[in-house]
């Protein structure tokens, strides 16, 4: 048996040798669906800890009218502690504020003048809420516009933020669509594409084969060689497809070009999918290529394995 293996397997290298430039076509073919495939399955997981990111950073702001005592603002700040879905709130009086806003726009006059024609502080007090979990917010935005102290709320920007988390979990599952159909029709491709191939080297072979068949070869011997070509054709493209695609995001994640093929929007984002994922599940991240390249390499040779049998 193992010799079998030994003698097919050699024989598929012969193969691939005697048809080179077939071989790199469709090992090209391959390397290129896979790249693409490995890039939109990168650009997922990037817009995912984009999403956890912001999600983190999100909270509610609850702005005071300006005319509001500090009094009511704290009694404010104790009934939304005592929220179940509040993690916790923090103060910030309109004097921090009006601070803040000097600070950042010490350089524009015409908002300096503007304040100092007011002659006032023109902030209110903020409370910023922190919840345990980000699904809690909606929940905290309708108990604070339904509590007693409403009247004294100049405004709470959730739905702001709301907007644009919805906006980004959007585009992440029409990405995630995107993905999988444009898989499906790479991998047809490249299925096709290497099916042709292997037809090719069949008929090119007939005659071998039929004589191998006449001094009693098997179907399995004969087929065999075609089947490691497939084999073949599908590791090596693999192999590249992996090595192209950990450098063409290295670049990305270092500040490449914003313009270049499938662009990722942040090199943040990036740099975490290498760091977290990829890197630390490299062996697993091979493995797969390598058996989702093999794979559209043995399927296609099969195809045409069968169909050539068939006749």
């Amino acid at each position: 048996m193992w010799l079998q293996f030994k003698r097919t397997f050699k024989s598929a290298v012969n193969n691939v040798k005697h048809n080179i430039w077939l071989a790199l076509s469709v090992t090209s073919v391959i390397a290129i669906a896979l790249f693409i495939i490995n890039i939109q399955l990168a650009n997922i997981v990037a817009n995912d800890l984009l999403l956890a990111d912001l999600e983190n950073r999100v909270n509610v702001s609850v702005y005071f009218k300006e005319d509001v005592s500090k009094d009511k603002v704290q009694e404010a700040e104790k009934v939304i502690k005592e929220f179940p879905e509040v993690e916790r709130v923090t103060l910030i009086s309109r004097e921090e504020t009006l601070e803040k806003f000097n600070k950042t726009h010490s350089k524009n006059k015409t908002l300096q003048e503007v304040v100092d024609v007011l002659g006032e502080n023109p902030f209110g007090d903020i409370l910023n809420i922190k919840a345990h979990n980000t699904d809690d917010y909606a929940k905290i935005t309708e108990k604070i516009k339904s509590a007693n102290f409403n009247n004294s709320i100049d405004n709470v920007n959730y739905e702001e933020h709301q907007d644009v988390i919805q906006g980004l979990g959007r585009e992440i599952k029409n990405s995630q669509k995107f993905t999988i159909v444009l898989g499906i029709i790479l991998s047809g491709i490249a299925i096709l594409v290497t099916f042709n191939t292997i037809t090719i080297t069949i008929y090119t072979y007939r005659r071998a084969i039929e004589i191998m068949k006449l001094v009693g070869a098997s179907n399995l011997y004969v087929t065999m060689p075609f089947v490691w070509e497939g084999f073949l054709y599908g590791s090596i493209g693999a192999i590249i497809a992996i090595i192209t695609s950990y450098f063409y995001l290295h670049f990305l994640a270092n500040g490449g070009s914003s313009d270049t093929l499938l662009f990722l929007s942040s090199s943040k984002f990036i740099q975490q999918f290498l760091g977290e994922y990829f890197t630390k599940h490299l062996f697993l991240a091979i493995g797969f290529q390598l058996l989702l390249g093999t794979f559209l390499g043995v399927l296609s040779s099969l195809i045409a394995i069968r169909r050539y049998l068939k006749k």
